[in-house]
């Protein structure tokens, strides 16, 4: 019997981005990062089979939740399986990321991780999904990826700028690199910093 990430990757080859689930040294390496030990609301865009999921479910805090959009029907199920309150999962594309927050009426994410390759998207594809995340993440939040190739640093650039943390895990098959941005807050204009003052 066909192991169900090999088919998830046979059946959504631009979707799925390798040919085995995330290994426990990306898992350990990922959830230990310091934004999600305080981050209220995560987004995780690509879970997969829920390695990840998981992990980073052990890593946020008890009074977190974490959404999970995954678009492998096979993925969501075994996402669906994992038994915690905090955890909600959505069967759908990570390019309805905005919608999927104003329907559910959730705040601005801490943090937003993905998963979803953006070296098997176009260009026009990959600066549409950063553009989403970079709108929706908190002011001050963190956008987290996992890559294979290096070309998300070049489709964030004119959002983000350049990453401000890279470290790469080579026990993985095959091996990638985890980027991080940070969200600058709005510098708030001349008149809104006026009024704010003379309404104290």
């Amino acid at each position: 019997m066909i192991h169900p990430f090999l088919q998830g990757f046979f059946e959504n080859p631009k979707q799925v981005a390798s040919l085995v689930p995330s290994s426990s040294y990306l898992q350990n390496k990922l959830s230990s990062l310091p934004c999600f030990q305080t981050a209220q609301f995560v987004v995780e865009l690509g879970p997969g089979t829920g390695g990840t999921t998981a992990a980073l479910l052990r890593a946020i805090p008890r009074s977190s939740c974490l959404l999970c959009v995954e678009i492998v029907s096979d993925f969501v199920d075994q996402l669906r399986q994992i038994s915690d309150k905090r955890l909600y999962v959505e069967e759908g594309s990570a390019f309805d990321l905005e919608i999927l927050l104003k329907h559910y009426d959730f705040p601005p994410p801490d943090v937003i991780v993905s998963g979803v390759p953006f070296s098997n998207m176009t260009s026009a594809e990959g600066r549409k999904l950063i553009e989403s995340i970079h709108s929706v993440l908190a002011p001050g939040g963190t956008f987290v990826t996992y890559q294979f190739r290096n070309r998300v640093c070049e489709l964030a650039e004119n959002y983000f700028g350049s990453p401000q943390s890279k470290s790469f895990v080579l026990w993985n098959i095959p091996p990638l690199g985890i980027y991080q941005w940070k969200k600058t807050p709005a510098i708030p204009s001349r008149k809104e910093a006026y009024n704010s003052q003379t309404t104290i």
